[in-house]
């Protein structure tokens, strides 16, 4: 699993695991990536100010904050679902044109692996947990909002934790704030974005620092666009073949109707055209689990091939 991701949600476990402490119930959990999902993250933005002579960047204990402002995207794919166990291979391109490949797994249950928080349950609800045990089975999803991506606006799930502390020491005045947001896909579980800020104030010295990612591109929301080249005639073959099968015999009988006149004029188009979309296809039939999805394009194509197969 990438170091920086790491780090970020290594340092939230620790502040979060001293300020939540809940009672938990167990929530159905449902995978919602498919093996060869892809989500791509390009917005990468890192602030850091201060007016403390002394203050250097990137801060002690924050040192993850130098490796996002160099690094240019990251590609996290889905490598493998089995059960709840959800495998993923991580890589990062920097800004200076070299990469690193990670691999990490999460069991999207347990909460089990080294890619906790990138993946979570497809469909929870505000005040459901996010895994049934370990560390996060106390973080529990604020609310879902409607949030714009690339691909569309997207129902998204999100925590929301702010922690502040204020003491003195030598009457010197000491000031602390800290904020995460994390927004997961309400549909895949998928982390789109990630948000850090952080406070420090010691009497007159500010220092103020922040760290944003987000997701720019994904293969895995997407159900592919049909050829609109194909649109009339496939709406003529359609209306034939629904003749045809109504009155099969008659026309048999009087052959009026060759069955390889239609593959001859459409078959290489429409073999073409499913091979374009099928992969796409069978992902978002699995992602919405509705085995209809361009049923009826696929039968056609078989038929097309069977045609084929025919001496």
């Amino acid at each position: 699993m990438n170091k920086n991701i790491v780090l970020l949600i290594s340092f939230s476990v620790f502040l979060l695991s001293a300020m939540v402490v809940t009672s938990v119930v167990a929530q159905p959990r449902t995978v919602g990536v498919v093996a060869g999902f892809g989500f791509k993250y390009g917005t990468f933005d890192v602030d850091w100010s201060s007016n403390d002579p002394n203050a250097k960047f990137p801060p002690s204990g924050w040192e993850v904050f130098a490796d996002l402002n160099k690094t240019e995207w990251e590609l996290i794919r889905v490598e493998d679902v089995s059960g709840t166990n959800v495998t993923i291979q991580v890589t990062t391109h920097f800004k200076n044109g070299t990469e690193t490949f990670e691999g990490g797994y999460v069991n999207i249950d347990t909460g089990d692996g080294n890619a906790s928080l990138v993946v979570i349950s497809a469909n929870l609800n505000a005040n459901d947990a996010l895994y049934t045990s370990g560390s996060y089975s106390t973080w529990k999803i604020n609310e879902t909002i409607v949030r714009a991506y690339p691909n569309g606006a997207r129902e998204t799930n999100l925590l929301n934790v702010t922690y502040e502390h204020s003491w003195t020491v030598n009457e010197t005045q000491n000031y602390n704030y800290f904020t995460m947001k994390f927004y997961w896909d309400k549909l895949t579980g998928i982390l789109v974005e990630d948000y850090y800020e952080v406070i420090n104030q010691t009497g007159e010295y500010l220092t103020t620092w922040s760290a944003l990612f987000g997701m720019t591109e994904s293969d895995g929301w997407v159900v592919p666009e049909f050829p609109t080249f194909l649109i009339l005639p496939l709406f003529m073959i359609v209306a034939l073949v629904a003749i045809m099968t109504l009155r099969r015999r008659r026309l048999m009988h009087a052959k009026l109707v060759d069955t390889r006149m239609i593959e001859n004029l459409f078959g290489g188009a429409i073999a073409r055209a499913w091979e374009r979309v099928k992969t796409g296809v069978i992902k978002a039939r699995q992602q919405l689990n509705d085995p209809t999805i361009y049923y009826y394009f696929e039968y056609l194509h078989n038929e097309m091939k069977k045609g084929e197969q025919q001496p």
